[in-house]
């Protein structure tokens, strides 16, 4: 537990050593120190981090009052609280003290009373006072999860800072890539790490007197007092070299930087600050499609050393749908789309636990609705990107069934798309052919069987004809 620090202001000795005896013995954590006058007494609260004061009133050179009219008149300590020590029950010193911010008061001679019970629960009040105080002021002006400043503080510190002897200034303006891809495909505790690892390599790599703060969201900003551009852009390089070396469950994460520097009093500092703003966007759209289209691939990079046998079966999958699409008659592009939807079918179970995805034996019911989860997850994943945006819906339903019982809508028929329903049945054909710990492979004409016999309720009739008669030329042995 902290320690607090608490300073006696009293010029007798005798009363300094009565009252340090009596806080020892009666309260833990605390470190008295002592003050034999209130001459520089502010410096001495700030050096020593003291938590509160109590203070005599009458004292020679500089009185109690005059002293507690410095604390409270200085915002470095005015803060703190001040238990005064006035002579007997003068309730006309009390007024006045308490008039100027004491918190509180106590008379001399100390009864008995008051050296058990009555001080140092004051003192233990004034104390929490003071925490609670502080523990405000920091959620006003700091960001609780990456603990940099946030956007208020920044706010008025851009205008305290914007003056003639701090040019040039210089300001970055800095968005992380993929905070809602990662959000999604692994939750938002993974989002807020990729937060705090951004914080981290922003503030390792500015030097002490920049000031950092979080914007909001995704956006970070830095202000950069005395700082020509040349100098921002080697803050940048340094801060994207520290950050490249972070990954989120294997996935590189990067931020997109835009910057300008004010250099003639003449210019309105929030116009350089829009300015740094607008270079972030535009890298930030340059930068964005590079990163999606990598992070995608990594995903399902990791998916499949997470589980080597997903990677098997996405192939297969994706060359059954690529065989349906032949048959079916589609144009070059519908078929490399299927191919890819194919390919990418279970991409969300990147979200999955891998003791689930690997577990040996039939998934108890919490844990299948946890994988009947990656549909949805896969669809946040590739709608995070234009070029996918196309299959994302066809990833999203080929868990749906053709008479209304499958997941994660209930749609039936026709209200399935025609690339889901092609990814169900040879999702479902490799699935039933392929060895389970739990179960044998099925034969490629058990596999038939089950697929005529669910012709019409799990699977599209035509396209279950058409995949036994045309893809797996078995028309006369299995007709439908």
């Amino acid at each position: 537990m902290t320690v607090s620090n608490i300073m006696i202001i009293d010029d007798s000795p005798v009363d300094r050593k009565v009252i340090r005896r009596i806080l020892e013995k009666k309260l833990d954590n605390i470190n008295v120190l002592e003050a034999e006058s209130g001459m520089n007494i502010n410096e001495k609260l700030v050096a020593n981090n003291v938590r509160m004061c109590i203070l005599d009133i009458m004292m020679p050179d500089k009185d109690g009052y005059q002293v507690l009219r410095d604390i409270k008149e200085d915002c470095s300590v005015m803060d703190i609280p001040v238990i005064v020590c006035t002579g007997t029950e003068d309730k006309q010193a009390i007024e006045k003290a308490l008039s100027l911010g004491a918190y509180d008061y106590f008379s001399k001679p100390l009864s008995v009373e008051t050296m058990k019970i009555s001080l140092p629960l004051k003192v233990t009040n004034a104390i929490k006072l003071m925490i609670r105080n502080e523990e405000i002021l920091y959620l006003s002006y700091y960001d609780i999860l990456t603990g940099l400043h946030n956007r208020r503080f920044y706010e008025e510190e851009i205008k305290r800072l914007d003056t003639e002897r701090n040019l040039p200034i210089s300001i970055i303006m800095g968005d992380v890539n993929g905070l809602k891809l990662i959000n999604d495909t692994f939750g938002h505790n993974y989002g807020d790490d990729l937060l705090r690892k951004a914080a981290g390599a922003i503030r390792n790599a500015c030097r002490a007197d920049d000031l950092v703060a979080r914007w909001g969201g995704d956006e970070f900003v830095i202000l950069l007092p005395r700082t020509k551009t040349s100098e921002a852009e080697v803050i940048v390089k340094r801060i994207k070299e520290q950050y490249s070396k972070e990954n989120i469950n294997s996935i590189a994460v990067s931020i997109s930087f835009g910057w300008d520097t004010k250099k003639e009093s003449s210019q309105h500092i929030l116009k350089v600050l829009k300015s740094a703003e607008d270079n972030m966007y535009k890298h930030k759209l340059i930068e964005n499609k590079t990163t999606r289209g990598n992070t995608i691939n990594t995903i399902i990079n990791t998916l499949h050393e997470k589980n080597p046998r997903e990677e098997q079966h996405s192939k297969r999958v994706s060359e059954i749908c690529q065989n349906i699409g032949h048959a079916i008659g589609f144009s070059e592009i519908e078929i490399n789309r299927i191919k890819v939807a194919g390919l990418l079918h279970d991409i969300g179970k990147i979200a999955i636990e891998e003791g689930i995805l690997n577990k040996p034996g039939r998934l108890t019911d919490q844990e299948m609705d946890q994988i009947k989860q990656h549909p949805s997850i896969g669809y946040r994943i590739l709608t995070s990107t234009q070029e996918m945006m196309e299959i994302a819906e066809c990833i999203l339903l080929h868990h749906e069934k053709w008479d209304g019982t499958g997941y994660p809508k209930g749609l039936k028929g026709e209200e399935i798309p025609l690339a889901a329903r092609i990814i169900a049945l040879a999702d479902s054909f490799d699935a039933m052919t392929s060895e389970r710990t739990y179960r044998k492979a099925l034969s490629e004409k058990e596999a038939i069987h089950e697929i005529q016999k669910n012709s019409g309720t799990q699977f599209d009739p035509e396209i279950a004809r058409i995949f036994v008669e045309r893809v797996l030329c078995r028309s006369k042995e299995c007709a439908m």
